[in-house]
């Protein structure tokens, strides 16, 4: 193989900026060609600027038609999807008159996934993959903990048409057991489905004492971090009742890092007039999150906040927390608590809970012990090599050229 389109018309979100980036920089490194696919208003945003700038005239870089954005119901999903895959197929056929194409790739398949079984490939006969991103129909047959959605069978059928689609060489996934899945219910695709360990990491990591020094911490607080966009879903509701608890200690500290949403703001400032005297217990940062915020943060934690609400999938910030050896807290349901009960990543909310009374009462004991023993543990590091950026850029292409290599078998 020579020559990997990437297919990316959307530079907003974390695909452009760090899953395009990392496949190219790999691919490049192999001595590969690489021409990006993308659309000529993802080209004038920063995210794209950043990334082309970065690679220069080493990576090539083509152009499909500009699409209207699409509405939420589900006829507008189908109708964008058919948009989507009508540009593709025009990007692709501007391209392939001159360039010799060996591969194309997506980075989210989730583009096409819909309709693909239905209209075929958009790539002629050049084999092609992508990654499929918040798949959950196949969860309750894996025994992940978690909300059961109306549209799972349906889902599934959409799955299991495109896995039959003709050329369609390779479905990369950070679901891990969508691979056991496919091994136990469609084994004839087996080959077909690869999984990738997501990637995050923390850009800039900082030194713990001078950090906590940054946030007015003391060597003797207890911190727990609540970091990324700050909504409900994030287990928001949990951690302001826990420090509504008459009987938290003194020295516990709650540090909330990140963007808040509407809601959210109006739940801290209700927390606030209920308690006032915690105000002293909490450290709020309320805006996008600079890099060296970012390394503070999980330099400060003595325990990350995981408790989502209604979400299933991954997150990158249990990637974070284990990177800079800090447990977490799960809600107990979902990939992340999949993730934390295999490699001792942390506890379950559960765990400190006491709800057999006529309140709920926390073991503050517990929370406080479970955080020592597991933090800086040799299992948190080993979750974190496997999440790094590289192993993700090195995952992908290892898969594209063994899908490319058995497509020619």
């Amino acid at each position: 193989m020579t020559t990997l389109m990437i297919v990316e018309p959307v530079a907003t979100g974390h695909r452009m900026v760090l899953y395009v980036r990392l496949i190219v920089t790999e691919a490049l490194s192999r001595g590969l060609t690489v021409i990006l696919l993308t659309t000529t208003e993802a080209t004038s945003h920063d995210a794209c600027k950043s990334v082309l700038a970065e690679f220069g005239d080493r990576l090539k870089v083509a152009t499909m038609p500009d699409l209207p954005r699409g509405g939420r119901s589900r006829f507008e999903l189908f109708r964008s999807q058919y948009r989507w895959i009508r540009a593709f197929q025009a990007g692709f056929r501007a391209v392939s008159r001159h360039e010799r194409i060996d591969f194309v790739y997506i980075p989210y398949f989730n583009y096409i996934d819909k309709v693909i079984g239905y209209y075929g490939s958009p790539f002629d006969g050049v084999p092609f993959g992508g990654m499929m991103v918040a798949a959950k129909f196949h969860h309750a047959r894996c025994g992940i903990v978690g909300l059961r959605g109306k549209q799972d069978a349906i889902n599934e059928l959409f799955f299991r048409l495109a896995l039959r689609v003709r050329n369609l060489a390779l479905l990369t996934s950070i679901d891990e057991p969508l691979t056991e899945f496919v091994n136990r219910s469609i084994r004839r695709h087996i080959k077909k489905v690869r999984y990738v360990p997501d990637v995050s990491t923390i850009r800039r990591p900082a030194e713990r004492s001078s950090a906590r020094s940054a946030y007015g911490f003391l060597p003797s607080d207890f911190v727990i971090l609540l970091y990324g966009s700050i909504a409900r879903r994030k287990g928001l509701g949990k951690i302001l009742s826990l420090f509504s608890a008459a009987d938290l200690p003194a020295n516990f500290r709650l540090l909330l890092v990140g963007s808040q949403d509407e809601e959210a703001k109006r739940m801290i400032e209700a927390f606030f007039v209920q308690h006032p005297k915690r105000r002293k217990q909490l450290r709020i940062v309320d805006h996008f999150v600079t890099d060296m915020e970012e390394g503070q943060s999980f330099a400060c934690a003595d325990i990350v906040w995981l408790c989502y609400e209604d979400f299933s999938g991954m997150s990158g910030v249990l990637i974070q927390s284990a990177q800079a050896g800090v447990p977490v807290v799960t809600a107990g349901y979902g990939l992340i608590e999949r993730y934390r009960e295999k490699h001792a990543l942390g506890i379950r909310w559960r765990d400190i809970v006491d709800a057999g009374g006529e309140e709920i009462r926390f073991n503050w004991t517990h929370l406080v012990e479970s955080a020592c023993a597991i933090g800086g543990a040799p299992r948190l590091r080993g979750f974190a090599e496997q999440h790094t950026p590289q192993a993700f850029g090195r995952n992908v292409v290892d898969a594209i050229v063994a899908a490319r290599n058995g497509s020619d078998a």
